[in-house]
């Protein structure tokens, strides 16, 4: 008879103690980034000393049995332990990133006569916790066909997450943008203050946030997570980085694609467009081992890439003829990045660890092309960060302590390909709309972030008895600046030819353009957030585990709560009629330096439980409920104060056959923009500003409560897991926009007799994309038109010339699904080994536009179009990988992914009101028409050849394909398939770098 033996202690806490544990605490079964070694001894007194050993440094760290026989180790890094107790047979067993190794020992052979046999050295997934989590492996990363060394691209492995294809690698989570997700290494967060994405650099740049090579494990939390970690909404990814040991060793990789070996995307073939040559090439190693042996270890790794592949196809419809061949194209993107990493790790004694790390990235790459521009507008995206952490690890008895300290510095900016102006193509032949069809010349917004950040952060754990209590805090205080950059070189706007033409902006007459003439690029703020917990895990007995905690968080100046509105700004609010028909009160939009408060209230109350069954591990019912606040972005506090004080002027010029009221005539002149700019600055010499952008005083922060309630149930070697998980988000922000009519319209309909005088007008509503608000009415004399006739004129705010656009947190989003996993994790000790997936989800949204978006340009609220599905997020998704040690020391991989694609909105052209460009629902109206949307296959094949036999040195030689048959994966966008009505619910756009491609590597390790 065999059992499995995973007791608890039965000591007992005070009751005041344990009030305040379970009032003042947080679900976890352990610090995220570590492990746990626990277990049985037969046959021992209490006391008795049982003792791990890192096979990689030595390290050695104990733990004493209680009377029942029963111990845990905790702080166990990662690694393989060997685990030993006086007079038993020494156990080595495998830790996985916050996972618990169980190492049962039996009584000696003499005295075991006639009793059960125990089972020992078992490694498994911690199941007993409510947090649903994904664990990568050393062999996964190490094994699983990837085409971008980014192991973010990994988490797409857990359920409810996706991952960007062909490009970024952001990660999304849930019905919120990948703002609310975080990433650690080492402890340490990468999040990025400033701007969208979740993680510094992945916003728009295509490169990897670490040298993959570094990273040892993590594991991904999508729901439920450590309390420790604060600001995310979503996901969590924790990783850990590789350490030095007593032996030297080292590993040297190129991995290459050659021009043949990458598929032309299907639409550049198609078109018979001339294949570019397109190449690639990856390549790094690393090496450790001891300084002294024992004591002191060095760990240094490095990776480059040097690339030029596709990007995104163009989607332009029905576009002139030469514009057509120079954006329908697949835009490369040349990309170089260098990643550096290096680690000391100082083994003072058997309880104190000290680690100092440094990471350099650099990275510069042009990818930054819109679908409906020309390769001249793309942006460089220049993307470097610096980081260096010291880390403190001090392990007692049943305690544990990890001390952190990190600077960072990170800028990223994205300087225009070249100089000159802008030139933009509208949507329409004859009417000057000022809207975008097609994108050529200089990008006219050119932005850059910067961050300068101390960071200490410490975390405390105590085992006492059934409870393990943690508690710690993080302090983190931020320079941030943002510059932008926005019209300064002029942006000149012309009529479309229509397919049939040709346009050439050399020759071709502007029907008008815009420049900024007062410029201010630049912002700077300070900001210092606070963070701490508390929390408790207890288990009573081998079957309950209860959890129950809270965590605070505090922030002093996430949104730049230092703005005065200018006296200008403030004025022409409170006189602002628009405002006052449609019931807003300009005084919460007016800052003073003082009236927008930081808020107090970010307590975060989670409880969680689970039931083992038989007390085995083998069913586990489990369930949570917590609440989870993320961070506004520094970036929402920019755009209103650099908006502000920057004056995008318009200049309307008399071409075309309807030239507007107060036109400019046309002069070649003008073609140069410090001639614009002077002329514009003339025209606007009465004029108080541009566009205005202005914040809510009380803007709260976004959060989200999340229930979860699943089952698991161990199959052999096999983890399977049932899960039902909600959430819904509160707070969600964007600027939506603000111009009224005189009489509280957003819109109107304008009816004119045969000669052209207006007769009357009617409401034309509040979801419409309008640039532009008129102004007064006009007749076709131009005789101004009585407010008797039509009440709604005067759109723009008094002395300005643009966008009104005020912050709305009304944003909601509602989230359910259900989550099938299947997992047999493939380690260095496993011939074979599996995970899968497979989400079916529902993710809505009252917040009717794409993620990460910064505005609501289609309505003067985030709900006007009611609830959608989110944008961008598939209905249902499954993921598979696996691996397998073939005979002749041949590794088999490969990864399956199917998708039911990205939801995308709804656009259409038809009837807009006066000055409006069309209705754009950018909610998630639709789906694509195949049941599968995407679908991908990766395999891999790996050889490792020993040289010489018995060396230990090692040769792998692998190849690789991506998207093995080439399946076509088009892009689904609001304009592409999503435009029209009836929309074709279909685009000739295939998604970047999606098409098959191989690549052949060689790595020696030693």
């Amino acid at each position: 008879m065999f059992r499995n033996s995973v007791l608890f202690g039965r000591g007992a806490m005070s009751v005041s103690a344990l009030a305040v544990a379970v009032v003042l605490a947080c679900p976890a079964q352990a610090q995220s980034d570590i492990g746990t070694i626990e277990g049985h001894v037969e046959g021992v007194a209490a006391g008795t000393v049982v003792t791990a050993t890192d096979a990689n440094t030595g390290q050695k760290l104990s733990g004493k049995t209680d009377a029942g026989g029963n111990y845990q180790i905790i702080g166990i890094r990662p690694s393989t332990w060997t685990v030993s107790v006086d007079g038993r047979e020494p156990q080595q067993v495998q830790v996985l990133i916050g996972q618990t190794a169980v190492a049962d020992f039996a009584p000696p052979a003499s005295e075991s006569a006639g009793k059960d046999i125990i089972v020992t050295g078992i490694t498994r997934r911690e199941v007993r916790t409510p947090t649903v989590s994904t664990n990568i492996t050393p062999a996964q990363i190490e094994n699983i066909p990837q085409n971008q060394r980014n192991f973010l691209s990994f988490a797409a492995l857990a359920p409810g997450i996706n991952v960007a294809p062909g490009g970024t690698a952001q990660i999304q989570a849930g019905a919120t943008s990948a703002s609310n997700t975080n990433v650690l290494i080492d402890g340490m967060s990468l999040k990025n203050p400033i701007n969208h994405g979740g993680i510094f650099g992945q916003n728009f740049g295509i490169g990897n946030p670490f040298p993959q090579s570094a990273i040892q494990e993590y594991k991904i939390e999508t729901q439920n997570f450590d309390a420790s970690n604060g600001q995310v909404g979503s996901a969590l990814v924790t990783a850990i980085t590789k350490t030095g040991g007593n032996e030297f060793h080292g590993s040297f990789f190129l991995e290459v694609q050659p021009n043949s070996f990458i598929t032309q995307p299907y639409f550049d073939k198609k078109n018979k467009v001339p294949k570019p040559e397109y190449n690639r090439k990856q390549f790094g190693g690393e090496f450790s081992g001891p300084i002294i042996k024992d004591k002191l270890f060095f760990y240094l790794a490095g990776e480059g890439t040097i690339e030029n592949l596709p990007a995104a196809t163009g989607t332009l419809i029905n576009p002139p003829a030469n514009l057509g061949s120079q954006i329908n194209i697949s835009h490369n993107k040349d990309f170089k990045q260098g990643l550096y990493f290096g680690k000391l790790t100082l083994l003072a004694d058997d309880r104190n660890t000290f680690n100092i790390e440094a990471f350099i990235r650099r990275e510069n790459n042009l990818s930054d092309i819109d679908a409906n521009a020309t390769s001249s507008h793309g942006r460089t995206i220049l993307t470097h960060q610096d980081r260096y952490q010291f880390n403190w690890k001090y392990s007692g008895d049943n305690l544990l302590n990890q001390f952190n300290v990190a600077y960072d510095k990170s800028t990223q900016s994205t300087p225009s390909v070249g100089t000159g102006p802008e030139f933009i193509v509208s949507n329409f032949a004859t009417n000057p709309d000022f809207s975008t069809y097609a994108q050529l010349g200089t990008n006219s917004f050119v932005q850059g972030d910067s961050t300068k950040s101390w960071t200490v952060k410490d975390d405390l754990t105590y085992r006492a008895g059934q409870h393990t209590i943690r508690a710690g805090g993080q302090f983190v205080s931020y320079d941030m600046a943002r510059t932008v950059n926005d019209h300064f070189n002029g942006t000149y706007f012309f009529y479309n030819p229509g397919p049939g033409g040709n346009f050439d902006p050399a020759t071709a007459v502007p029907y008008g353009a815009r420049i900024n003439i007062a410029p201010t690029p630049t912002l700077k703020g300070k900001d210092s957030q606070f963070g701490v917990y508390v929390q408790d895990e207890w288990r009573p007995d081998a079957h309950w585990t209860f959890n129950a905690g809270v965590r605070w968080d505090y922030e002093t100046n996430p949104l730049n709560n230092d703005y005065v509105t200018p006296d200008k700004i403030a004025n022409a609010l409170r006189s602002y009629q628009g405002w006052k028909a449609a019931g807003i009160n300009p005084e919460d939009y007016i800052s003073n330096g003082h009236n927008r408060k930081t808020e107090w209230g970010m307590i975060q109350p989670r409880l969680g439980f689970s039931y083992d069954v038989k007390g085995d591990r083998d069913l586990v019912i489990f369930g949570g409920v917590g609440r989870y606040f993320d961070r506004s972005l520094f970036i929402e506090g920019v755009i209103e104060s650099l908006t502000n004080s920057n004056f995008i002027a318009t200049v309307p010029f008399c071409t075309g056959p309807t030239p507007p009221g107060g036109c400019v005539a046309w002069n070649n002149s003008y073609r140069d923009p410090s001639a614009l700019r002077a002329l514009a600055t003339n025209l606007n010499s009465g004029a108080t500003g541009g566009s205005v952008f202005l914040l809510n005083n009380k803007t709260p922060m976004p959060f989200s409560d999340q229930i979860d309630f699943g089952v698991r149930k161990r199959f052999g070697a096999i983890q399977a897991s049932l899960t039902f998980s909600h959430i819904r988000s509160h707070n969600i922000f964007q600027f939506v926009r603000a111009n009224y009519f005189e009489n509280g319209w957003y819109s109107r309909y304008v009816t004119r007799d045969a000669n052209g005088f207006v007769t009357g007008c009617t409401n034309g509503g509040n979801a419409w994309i309008q640039d532009n608000s008129p102004g007064s009415l006009k007749n076709a004399d131009g005789s101004a038109v009585p407010t008797g006739i039509c009440a709604a004129q005067n759109a723009q705010l008094p002395g300005f010339n643009g966008k009104l656009d005020i912050g709305q947190s009304n944003g909601s989003a509602d989230y359910n699904a259900i989550y099938l996993t299947l997992e047999k994790p493939f380690t260095d000790k496993s011939v074979w080994g599996f995970q899968t997936s497979l989400t079916v989800q529902s993710a809505r949204s009252n917040d009717a536009m794409e993620l990460n978006g910064d505005e609501v340009f289609n309505a003067t609220s985030q709900n006007a179009f009611g609830w959608n599905y989110v944008n961008g997020v598939p209905k249902w998704k499954f993921i598979t990988t696996g691996s397998y040690r073939a005979p002749f020391g041949f590794i088999l991989s490969g990864t399956l992914d199917l998708e039911s694609g990205p939801s995308f909105g709804h656009i259409t052209f038809d009837n807009p009101p006066d000055g409006a460009c069309c209705q754009g629902n950018f909610g998630g109206v639709y789906y694509p028409k195949p049941f599968i949307g995407y679908k991908r296959l990766d395999l891999r094949i790996a050889k490792k050849f020993e040289l010489p036999p018995g060396s230990g040195q090692e040769v792998t030689v692998d190849f690789e394909v991506f998207n093995a048959f080439n399946w076509l994966n088009r892009t689904y966008s609001t304009w592409g398939a999503g435009s029209g009505n009836p929309a074709p619910l279909i685009e000739n756009g295939q998604v970047g770098n999606d098409g098959r491609q191989f690549q052949a590597g060689i790595k020696y390790k030693f």
